[in-house]
């Protein structure tokens, strides 16, 4: 009895003491291993007598079954794997997300899109202002052209350089202003001589040498700005002839210059024909209901600059100086009209000369008119104004000219 509980109990020693090695196996098997934790409970629901055996075969399952060593180097290789796996999907993930990915595609648009604005604005720029210099351009060399051809300018020498034809027309300019300054002089000196003439009781004067008196003034006036002009730049001078032509004395014009002028001169006046028709009518029908009011009451704004217009004077400035302006003109033409008056009323001038007279007064010379109208036009206004008296005139004239604008005759 006694040895029988002696023998268990050393068995059962056995096994508790070989158990315990044996367990660390198992737990650090069952860690990794699905079919380990199905081996345990087995080996352990044994009973006392055969735990030994259970367990020895437990311990001799997992050992034979996976080596330590291999179970070892699968553990810390698949490690890494999983973060490298997932690493690369957050970033296409990221890269998918519409927040980094505009500022990527706008960063590179700001750089390319000013190239081409920039490029592209001197362009329009220039345009126009290559433009203009080429108009400029062509109109000097029309001008120098036609001057050698009327014999005003020496052309340039067979077989000059470019350098050598541009000096020789410098020279030839200057050449010709030199001679416009001194006939200046001349014709000074000569309208006061038909001053004194007439001062002294001798023939009245004539209406050619009236106009002639009268420009030679105006010539004087200009002399002393084209001087600096042509002391200072004498190279603005083209652009002076274009944009700013009454600067210029009448005897430093070239025929083309000259012809130039006169031509924007018609084209004003024909603009304003047409377009500002309805307002001469009105105009026409207030100074007819009103005879006895002044001028000045009857006409505002928009009917001085019209009438101003019609008649190719200046439309720039207040209504007082344009009222001014309006004055000046139509007492020179009261003047005028009280020569022709005196000279066969002007039966005696010639086509050039009759176109003019009527210009002046702001009746348009139309293309396809016979030279007979004309002289019906002018002989209609000079029967208008006969006889009116001085306080009468300025208002009678205005009627005229609104009448002409309105193409009542």
């Amino acid at each position: 009895m006694l040895s029988s509980l002696g023998r268990n109990g050393f068995v059962e020693s056995l096994a508790l003491t070989r158990y315990p090695r044996s367990s660390p196996i198992l737990r650090r098997r069952l860690r990794h291993a699905s079919f380990f934790v199905a081996v345990a409970p087995d080996a352990l629901s044994l009973k006392a007598s055969s735990a030994f055996t259970a367990s020895h075969f437990g311990t001799r399952s997992l050992s034979t079954s996976t080596p330590p060593e291999t179970t070892n180097a699968s553990e810390s290789k698949p490690q890494p794997p999983p973060p490298a796996a997932v690493l690369p999907l957050r970033k296409h993930k990221v890269e998918l997300r519409p927040g980094p990915v505009k500022p990527a595609k706008l960063t590179p648009q700001p750089p390319t899109s000013p190239k081409p604005s920039t490029a592209s604005s001197p362009n329009v720029a220039s345009e126009p202002s290559s433009s203009k210099k080429e108009s400029i351009v062509e109109a000097t060399k029309h001008d120098l052209v036609d001057a050698s051809q009327h014999g005003i300018l020496a052309p340039p020498p067979a077989g000059a350089s470019w350098a050598g034809s541009l000096w020789h027309q410098a020279k030839e300019l200057f050449k010709f202003y030199w001679r416009g300054i001194k006939l200046i002089w001349h014709n000074l000196s000569r309208a006061r001589l038909i001053e004194q003439r007439a001062l002294a009781g001798g023939a009245p004067v004539s209406r050619w040498e009236l106009r002639f008196i009268r420009t030679s003034h105006r010539d004087t006036m200009k002399l002393v700005p084209f001087l600096f002009l042509i002391i200072v730049i004498e190279e603005i001078i083209p652009l002076v002839v274009l944009y700013a032509p009454s600067v210029l004395p009448s005897t430093c014009l070239l025929p083309s210059q000259r012809e130039r002028i006169v031509t924007k001169k018609r084209q004003k006046q024909a603009s304003y024909a047409i377009v500002q028709r309805p307002l001469y009518e009105q105009l026409r029908q207030r100074l007819i209901a009103n005879p006895g009011a002044p001028v000045n009451a009857l006409l505002d704004s928009a009917a001085l600059t019209a009438v101003n217009g019609l008649l190719s004077l200046s439309t720039v400035g207040p209504s007082a100086l344009l009222f001014r302006r309006l004055q000046k003109h139509l007492a020179m033409i009261a003047d005028d009209d009280a020569l022709l008056k005196r000279e066969a009323s002007g039966s005696m001038l010639s086509q050039e000369e009759l176109r003019e007279a009527l210009e002046e007064r702001g009746i348009r010379v139309t293309e396809g008119l016979a030279p007979s109208v004309w002289q019906s036009r002018l002989q209609w206004w000079l029967k208008n104004v006969d006889g009116v008296d001085e306080q009468q005139a300025l208002l009678c004239r205005v009627l005229l000219v609104a009448s002409s604008g309105a193409g009542k005759f």
